[in-house]
């Protein structure tokens, strides 16, 4: 990416390349990071080291989820607070999980992409999601019960996850009663079975069919100037666009006219707090105040 310009210009291309296709983003503030759930970040101990499988997941999974009912969490739920809602509900409030926070709109994962680390290049990814089963976060059928009397809680976890490891693709999950930052940022998660073979493209842990890449030529088919030209690739699983460190700034600027700000994409007391010790706070000039001690007006009944 060499301006601002063509970073928009890509992101529609990718939208428009054929109809009836539907993606996902996800914004970085560093190209550098590979895209990886919390919870296989959190268990990988050396980077040289094989990656951790489906099974070892799946039990630090279960032991954060059994943690967290024992701690009382999602119990004003009740029956509707499934494994899958549970895991949801971890994952919005930064216990590690095997989602991946993912926008249906584009330019919210701009912005995550833009939003910080002026120094180092920022990255965008687009899943093409076209295919992938989506999940919300409590069954209307309410069919954990079916099959698993044991472990009521447990069913549309498993399902997900068996879907996931027979047809080898991710999922999706949906927040049933997104909150106010879910909507705001037009949020999902994908998720998925740990593969058990490695997966190309800077992707770990999420069983993305990748197929054949594209090529240079067809890329630039794609994403050049002027009318979109023939030789354009068929599809797009999936796509990761580095938006160099010195157009973060500029993006996000061009950003605040669509809305997209601090302020909009964390409208929560967790996100003033955030923004505040971070200094994204820009406070009012301190006002005129009578103190306490000389109110007199304040003491009349």
């Amino acid at each position: 990416m060499e301006s601002q310009d063509e970073a928009f210009r890509a992101i529609m291309r990718i939208v428009s390349l054929a109809a009836g296709r539907r993606y996902v983003w996800r914004g970085c503030t560093s190209s550098k990071y590979r895209v990886r759930s919390s919870l296989l970040r959190k268990l990988i101990v050396e980077e040289s080291e094989q990656l951790p499988n489906e099974t070892l997941m799946r039990q630090h999974e279960l032991a954060i989820l059994r943690e967290a009912r024992e701690w009382g969490l999602a119990i004003e739920m009740g029956l509707l607070a499934s494994d899958l809602y549970l895991l949801a509900h971890l994952q919005h409030h930064g216990l590690p999980t095997r989602l991946l926070d993912v926008s249906y709109n584009p330019m919210t994962a701009l912005w995550f992409a833009c939003e910080g680390n002026d120094d180092v290049p920022g990255a965008l990814f687009a899943f093409d999601a076209t295919s992938l089963p989506t999940y919300p976060t409590i069954d209307p059928q309410q069919r954990q019960t079916y099959g698993l009397q044991s472990d009521p809680f447990a069913w549309t976890l498993r399902y997900a996850l068996r879907q996931s490891a027979l047809y080898s693709k991710p999922f999706l999950v949906r927040p049933t009663i997104p909150n106010a930052r879910m909507q705001a940022q037009e949020g999902l998660f994908l998720s998925g079975i740990v593969p058990t073979a490695d997966t190309p493209g800077g992707i770990d842990g999420l069983p993305i069919q990748l197929g054949t890449p594209p090529g240079k030529e067809k890329l630039a088919a794609l994403f050049g100037e002027g009318n979109r030209q023939a030789g354009r690739p068929a599809s797009l699983p999936f796509c990761a666009l580095v938006i160099p460190a010195r157009l973060k700034a500029t993006v996000r600027n061009h950003l605040t006219a669509l809305n997209r700000r601090r302020s909009v994409m964390y409208p929560d007391v967790d996100g003033f707090r955030e923004a505040y010790r971070g200094d994204y706070v820009e406070l009012h000039p301190l006002p005129t105040v009578v103190s306490a001690y000389d109110d007199e007006d304040a003491g009349k009944v």
